[in-house]
């Protein structure tokens, strides 16, 4: 009941032609919710699970400002299909950039100790994240780790009533609800992790309205 159809509806971030200021508005807006709407301390308490760690690639990282929220002497490499999001606000970042399909990830095995992402999973449906999970583990020595917001209808009016008050830019008000619509379930999420072939497979919620999905390569 409280729990829409998953809808597949392309975001507005992700075409080429979005105006230049737009955009950036809408990663400003992601840096928010990442810092006040539970994406950042979420992003903490999964990758402390692998903990400890020296190398960390974060799939779909835009500005890289989950990266930057650790602490520690690590080595940080965002990757994301977006140059034009890598380069905003690189200067105040500690992230190593590549653009790279997270499909096909240009490292070679075990070359990391931890491969994330974020808000990055509901892009895709679920043979796609089998595959970027399965190419996450091959490239981790340690896990993977991997958390979006969960399809459901209070986080849906949540963002929409941004949209009505105009709290975000115009690209956000299209693409967080459509995220929200296009995300999915903890037992969807799970179905698709137990495809993976990790060691050890972890699907849990997280505050608020957030699912982790947790992959060991050994126990």
């Amino acid at each position: 009941m409280l729990t829409p159809a998953r809808v597949s509806e392309r975001e507005l971030l992700d075409e080429h032609d979005a105006p230049r200021a737009d955009v950036e508005r809408s990663l400003r807006d992601l840096r928010r919710f990442n810092r006040y709407c539970g994406g950042v301390p979420v992003y903490r308490r999964m990758i402390r699970r692998f903990a400890p760690f020296r190398s960390i690639v974060d799939l779909g990282a835009g500005t890289a400002d989950l990266l930057d929220s650790i602490r520690g002497d690590v080595l940080r490499i965002a990757l994301d299909f977006k140059i034009d999001h890598l380069l905003y606000l690189r200067e105040r970042s500690r992230a190593r950039r590549v653009v790279a399909d997270a499909q096909r990830l240009p490292f070679r095995s075990n070359a990391v100790d931890l491969v994330t992402s974020s808000h990055f999973f509901h892009h895709f449906d679920a043979d796609e994240n089998a595959v970027i999970l399965g190419e996450a583990l091959r490239a981790a020595r340690r896990g993977v780790a991997v958390t979006d917001t969960r399809r459901h209808y209070t986080p849906l009016l949540f963002v929409r009533l941004l949209a009505v008050l105009r709290v975000v830019g115009p690209i956000t008000r299209v693409d967080a609800p459509a995220s929200i619509r296009r995300g999915y379930t903890v037992a969807e999420a799970r179905n698709v992790a137990e495809k993976t072939g990790a060691v050890k497979a972890q699907v849990t919620k997280f505050f608020p309205f957030r699912f982790g999905i947790l992959l060991w390569k050994s126990t």
